[in-house]
Parts: C-alpha cells; structure tokens; sequence
C-alpha cells in the first residue's frame, strides 16, 4: 500500500513548528495515529490475529514514506514520529493535502499560514464514530524579527529565549487552531 499515512488520523500528539527568521522551519509530529477502520473494527468484534499481523507489517510503509518512527501499538494504532526541516516557500502538508493534521503553507505575500484540522474527510468521521478521542498540542515557535500578523492561540504568547511561542490544545477534528506569520524579506 502506497500512502498509508493518509489513512491515518491523529488521536494523542504533540505537533511543533519552529519559523526562523531566513523563512526556514522546522517541524514534528511525535503521537499516535490510528487506522480508523480498523479501531471501528475493533470495537465490534476484535481484530483477527491476521489482520493485527498486517497492520503491524504497515509501519515499514511508515518508515518508506518518511516517518523516523514508527511502531504497531495494536488495534490500529501507531506511535510515531515524523519530523523535518524545510527552507523558505515550502509547503507542507502533513499527514496529506487532503487530510492534513497541520500543514504549513506559503502565501504570495511571503507570509506563512500555519493551521491543523479544518478538513472533514471519511477517516475522521470514522474516527469519532470510533468513540476516540483526540488529545493534542500544537506549539508554534516564531524567530525574533518574524512578525506575527494574527492568530488565534489560546493562551497568551510565552518567550523562550530568541522564540515566542504559541500554543493550542486540541480536542476535536474540528478545532481550527491558525496562525499567520512574516519573516523578514
């Protein structure tokens, strides 16, 4: 299976974003995912030994598509890490552009607009028929001299030596956590 992750959705998590000023990011996603037909599954009847042997064989895909870990929890769950380092006007979407649970993208402008969880995609209504639940932060750190155009985190911003941090806990697919920011040119 190609793409396995974008059959994914995220379920415990600590997702974090690091703009510096030159426009460069870095990125993580450390939680669990889960497989959501196969929760569904598991809630009716409990997975067959078979299946629970093929989904532990899909954290190999995990690892070809870019994941740094990735481990079978059991009953379609998957404690991973993805994480990275991007340069100025690259997008990211993560876990896909159809589904992302945070993406990063570049305006025209120059600014980037940092958001998660704005799409209603069958995985997660799946997902929340499942009886899951999501439990997550994003934290999103700004570089001194990159300007913060809007946002609307939650708590007030909090410094960590050259970076102000954002931060967001999310609860729900359809939080709408966001943010807007301007590295210098």
């Amino acid at each position: 299976m190609r793409n396995f992750s974008r059959t994914l959705t995220p379920e415990r998590f600590d997702a974090k974003v690091a703009i510096h000023a030159d426009g460069r990011y870095t990125y993580s996603y450390e939680g669990v995912l889960i497989f959501a037909p196969a929760l569904l599954r598991a809630i009716q009847v409990t997975i067959c030994a078979r299946c629970e042997a093929q989904l532990r064989k899909l954290a190999a895909q995990l690892l070809r598509e870019g994941f740094h870990k990735a481990e079978y929890l059991g009953g379609g769950r998957y404690s991973v890490l993805f994480e990275g380092v991007r340069q100025r006007g690259e997008p990211l979407f993560f876990l896909s552009r159809e589904m992302p649970a945070f993406s990063i993208t570049p305006q025209l402008d120059g600014a980037i607009a940092i958001g998660a969880f704005y799409s209603d995609t069958a995985a997660q209504r799946k997902f929340i028929a499942s009886g899951a639940k999501i439990d997550g932060t994003l934290n999103v750190m700004v570089d001194e001299g990159v300007k913060v155009l809007r946002h609307n985190a939650q708590n007030e911003p909090s410094r960590r030596g050259l970076f102000e941090e954002y931060s967001w806990r999310i609860r729900s697919h359809d939080a709408d956590p966001w943010i807007i920011i301007q590295p210098p040119r």
